[in-house]
């Protein structure tokens, strides 16, 4: 199940929220809404939205907020009655008050959360590669360890088969414990036996990885 997305609208004007709300819920997808006035915002500063559009305010309850959302690494959709606010402080987008305005705040909206997805699901996805990587790179070390380990196994059971073929003529205690050698050994072949489809797992893990984030971006 995909999440839905937080919007927050900051307005000192009912009319300015409700409009949009009003326009956005008709649609289908529409996010979670939190809607604030200027003087009740100081709590976004440790609780991050995905998104924050804020209109109706005047100059500096605009500087206030937009220095909470600042701090809380909100990205902001600015609807100004100004044509030279985008330099008052760092939105991302300003949008100018004009007729119809909501319908294009909304659409400007939606491609905003569109596009923070997209990178959410691409930093998913770049996790995932550098996972896989280092799980690759511990696999690839693991069948050479186990190339390495069972020549060196090799060696001992061949040894404790040889010295067992003169068993009569050792003590028992020497005896025993090349039967134990010998014993322990064949244990752990058997052991090492098992990592012998490892690398086929780890190409169908592989390709499993790559497929889920795929699936989650197209979500």
């Amino acid at each position: 199940m995909v999440n839905r997305p937080t919007v927050v609208i900051i307005s000192d004007e009912a009319d300015f929220s409700r409009a949009i709300t009003c326009h956005w819920q008709s649609q289908p997808d529409s996010p979670s809404f939190t809607l604030l006035e200027s003087n009740f915002c100081g709590s976004l500063k440790s609780e991050a939205r995905d998104l924050a559009i804020v209109g109706g305010l005047g100059p500096d309850a605009l500087a206030s907020v937009l220095d909470v959302l600042q701090l809380s690494q909100t990205p902001v959709l600015h609807v100004s009655r100004l044509n030279n606010c985008s330099t008052m402080a760092p939105v991302m987008v300003t949008l100018p008050d004009v007729n119809g305005w909501p319908t294009l705040c909304v659409a400007v909206a939606s491609q905003l959360l569109e596009c923070r997805q997209a990178k959410a699901a691409l930093a998913r996805r770049d996790e995932f590669k550098s996972q896989l990587e280092q799980e690759a790179a511990l696999g690839r070390y693991m069948l050479e360890a186990r190339h390495n380990f069972n020549n060196a196994l090799t060696s001992v059971l061949g040894n404790s088969d040889l010295i067992l073929l003169y068993a009569e003529t050792l003590a028992p205690t020497l005896r025993s414990q090349v039967e134990t050698i010998h014993n322990m050994s064949r244990r752990m072949n058997e052991i090492m036996q098992r990592f012998s489809s490892l690398q086929k797992e780890m190409r169908l893990v592989e390709q499993q990885v790559w497929k889920t984030p795929a699936k989650a971006a197209g979500a």
